[in-house]
């Protein structure tokens, strides 16, 4: 059987020696042999999606929006020490049908053009990103171990009636 799972991870947002605080939490998938094969983030981007030239990415105070990301491999923000644990774990149809519910969502937050606020430790940011893709995919949030405070995990970026909407749409194309 070609299972796969949807994990849960946190990386940590700051990182100063063996001090870490805060998290960026995003949804890797695993393939069967346990590979990272894909990653779904919520990232501050520029106006359209464009990347931010300073600091690698990160330029606070300026007119960042919360941007959907989906990478169809492995990123530098997965790491096997960092905390995760399985969100759902299941066959490859399975998983599919909760990426397209992903999608949706993905789709709406970029065309929203969603403030990022800085500092993120507001709902709107990454945790939120994360929050609302759990909703749409019909998942519950997992507690882990080691678990970092994650700022805005409580907020959605989009209202559940949208969700909900976003929900159906994906049900009748699959």
């Amino acid at each position: 059987m070609d299972t796969r799972r949807l994990l849960k991870v946190q990386t940590p947002a700051v990182r100063c020696g063996r001090w870490r605080f805060g998290a960026h939490t995003f949804i890797a998938i695993q393939d069967e042999a346990g590979r990272i094969v894909r990653e779904l983030h919520g990232i501050a981007r520029g106006p359209g999606g464009a990347q931010l030239p300073f600091l690698g990415g990160l330029a606070p105070f300026r007119r960042e929006v919360v941007w959907g990301e989906d990478f169809p491999h492995r990123t530098g923000f997965y790491d096997e020490a960092h905390p995760q644990g399985v969100l759902f774990d299941g066959s490859a149809a399975g998983v599919a049908e909760k990426l397209l519910r992903a999608e949706a969502v993905r789709a709406a937050v970029n065309a929203a053009a969603l403030r990022y606020p800085w500092p993120a430790i507001r709902r709107g940011n990454s945790n939120s990103y994360y929050a609302t893709l759990l909703d749409a995919m019909g998942l519950r949030d997992v507690p882990l171990k080691g678990e970092l405070w994650a700022p805005g995990i409580r907020g959605r970026l989009v209202p559940k009636q949208v969700l909900a909407a976003l929900a159906e749409q994906s049900r009748i194309a699959a």
